[in-house]
């Protein structure tokens, strides 16, 4: 249940520059590029500078920073994660309802058919449930991190004999750990398609391309992850404010505020 899509990715206006030109040149003093706004075609032409040369040129933290900063920050970033928040409380709800009700009532009152269907058929629907919208790229970006957030728990039901009623017996970590999955996901996922990343599109050797990608994406989940276990048991308390406000905390880190 992986992530391919890749859209047009986040552009400065009026910019006729090709995609190679970095007017700010080399990384430069980052006091200054903190106080100053970054372009998005410098934190680009970063991006593509760190792979082309094997991670060697720059760094994750560093083009991170940048990102968040080309954004207008880590509230403008949150003011526009609607979709990305809403999906989230909606995983949040569904895992509070197997907590409390059973998978089966929860299916029901998410309107999820399960009688007769495979498996993978109703986590398919489930997806589409939590993540009801599909109009905006946002949008998409919040289906895409619902799927791999979700497929934690698929993974569980398919280490259980494919038993959908195993989720009753759902331990809690777990259930943080979709969260948190859901929220490194959620960052991944749009950073990746505002900088227009492939990968594979600047190193011929796929397997160091797959590496470079991994390391790239660990920083982010890390991030996510500290984030997660410093505030404790996420699926425990309100679930909805919870996520925001750590998904805020994450932003900041990476935006080097916190």
């Amino acid at each position: 249940m992986g992530t391919s899509s890749i859209y047009n990715g986040k552009m400065d206006k009026n910019s006729l520059l090709p995609d190679d030109y970095d007017k700010n040149g080399e990384q430069g003093n980052e006091e200054s590029q903190n106080s100053l706004k970054v372009s998005w075609q410098t934190v680009k032409t970063n991006m593509s500078k760190y792979i082309k040369n094997g991670g060697n040129s720059g760094s994750v933290k560093h083009i991170a920073r940048q990102y968040v900063n080309a954004s207008g920050g880590s509230g403008t970033i949150l003011n526009q994660s609607s979709s990305g928040m809403r999906a989230a409380g909606n995983i949040g709800n569904f895992l509070n309802g197997i907590k409390t009700e059973g998978i089966v009532t929860t299916l029901q009152k998410f309107g999820v058919d399960y009688a007769g269907r495979s498996i993978y058929d109703v986590f398919s629907d489930l997806v589409s449930a939590v993540a009801f919208q599909s109009d905006s790229k946002e949008d998409i970006v919040a289906k895409e991190a619902s799927m791999e957030s979700l497929s934690k728990i698929y993974d569980f039901v398919e280490a259980n004999n494919m038993e959908l009623e195993s989720l009753d017996s759902m331990p809690v970590v777990l259930m943080n750990e979709t969260l948190c999955e859901y929220v490194g996901s959620y960052i991944w996922i749009k950073m990746m398609n505002d900088l227009e990343s492939r990968f594979e599109k600047y190193i011929s050797n796929p397997k160091e391309a797959l590496i470079l990608e991994q390391e790239f994406k660990q920083y982010i989940f890390n991030t996510v992850r500290v984030e997660f276990e410093n505030n404790g048991d996420i699926i425990n308390q309100d679930v909805r404010s919870s996520i925001v406000m750590l998904y805020s905390k994450c932003l900041e880190v990476l935006e080097g505020t916190l």
